[in-house]
């Protein structure tokens, strides 16, 4: 097991791999593409501008980012230190799912957004993981189902979780330039 527990040590690693993406290019992408995004999507703007996503700054995203890096990192430690692997494998399908959805918002967008590459990069690792995993593991394929349930519900609390940390940031970083 000892090759495998290299291989899901990775996680965190794949995860930041794809996140340095949506920080280092997020705000920037946002501001170029905010006309776009209200002309062919009025609802999701709409949306995007009451909950002021285009005025999150750079640091209030990376906010949401080490949220997730660290509920990622320690599903992924903690599961391999106590041997409760299905801890990584929540955190596995929980990214994977992640990925999957930016993959459908880059078919539905038919441009560059600022998640594909990385995107594409990492994807294949989760899926090379998860077959391993699923060789090697324990755990009888309903848990895997169940496992896999959980980690797509435990993906949308987080990412929920996350916004609602970037908020908070963004409204103290903008209270704190003030004074």
């Amino acid at each position: 097991m000892k090759d495998l527990e290299l291989l899901m040590m990775l996680l965190p690693v794949a995860f930041m791999i794809h996140e340095y993406e949506e920080i280092i290019m997020f705000k920037g992408w946002l501001t170029k593409n905010r006309i776009q995004l209200k002309r062919r999507f009025p609802k999701i703007a709409t949306f995007m501008e009451q909950h002021h996503i285009f005025d999150l700054s750079t640091s209030s995203f990376a906010v949401g980012t080490a949220h997730n890096f660290v509920l990622i990192s320690t599903a992924t430690f903690a599961g391999i230190w106590l041997e409760a692997y299905q801890w990584w494998w929540i955190a596995l399908v929980g990214h994977t799912a992640h990925l999957v959805v930016h993959l459908a918002q880059w078919a539905i967008y038919r441009r560059y957004l600022p998640v594909i590459a990385t995107t594409i990069l990492t994807i294949p690792y989760c899926i090379y993981a998860g077959f391993r995993f699923t060789e090697q593991s324990a755990l009888s394929p309903e848990s895997l189902l169940l496992w896999s349930i959980l980690g797509i519900i435990v993906m949308q609390l987080s990412v929920l979780s996350s916004w609602l940390l970037m908020s908070k940031f963004h409204k103290w970083e903008k209270l704190s330039k003030n004074y």
